[in-house]
C-alpha cells in the first residue's frame, strides 16, 4: 500500500515536471522564431516563476517518492535507478544554471529586439530541448529496466 501511494506521488511529479518542460520547449521554440522581443520578455520572466514552483517541486517530490519506494521494496540501488537519481541532478543543475543565466539575460534586455536577443532565444530552445530529451532517457530507463 505504501509503495503504491509513493508510486503514484513518483508518476504524477515526473508528469507536471515532463509535461511542464515539453511545455517549455514549445513555447521556447516559438519564441525564438518570434520578432516580438516583449512578448519573449514576459515568457522568460514567467518560465523563472514556473521553474520555481512547479519544477523544482516536481524534482523534489520525483526524488522524495524514488526514494521511498526504493526503501519500502528493498531492492537496492540498481542501473536504472542510478539512472533516474543521475539524470534529476543533470536536469535539476541544467535548470538552475544554464537554462536559469540564460533566461535572465533574456528577461534583462526588457523587449529589446537584436541579434542577442535572438542568441539567447536559441539557447534557451537548445538547452530547453536537452533538458527534456535527458528527463525522457530516465523515463526510458524507468520503463525498460535496463541492467549493466
Amino acid at each position: 500500500m505504501v509503495y503504491n501511494l509513493f508510486l503514484f506521488l513518483h508518476i504524477a511529479a515526473v508528469i507536471v515536471w515532463i509535461g511542464g518542460g515539453f511545455a517549455l520547449v514549445v513555447l521556447n521554440a516559438r519564441m525564438a522564431r518570434d520578432p516580438d522581443p516583449a512578448a519573449t520578455a514576459v515568457l522568460s520572466r514567467q518560465a523563472a516563476f514556473f521553474g520555481r514552483t512547479v519544477f523544482g517541486p516536481a524534482a523534489m517530490t520525483t526524488l522524495a517518492a524514488g526514494i521511498v519506494m526504493i526503501a519500502v521494496s528493498g531492492m537496492g540501488t540498481p542501473l536504472w535507478v542510478i539512472w533516474g537519481v543521475a539524470g534529476l541532478v543533470a536536469s535539476s543543475l541544467i535548470g538552475a544554471i544554464p537554462v536559469r543565466r540564460t533566461g535572465q539575460a533574456l528577461a534583462a534586455l526588457h523587449g529589446k529586439g537584436g541579434s542577442q536577443s535572438r542568441a539567447l532565444r536559441r539557447r534557451l530552445t537548445l538547452l530547453s530541448t536537452i533538458d527534456l530529451l535527458l528527463l525522457l532517457s530516465v523515463v526510458w530507463a524507468m520503463v525498460f529496466k535496463p541492467m549493466l
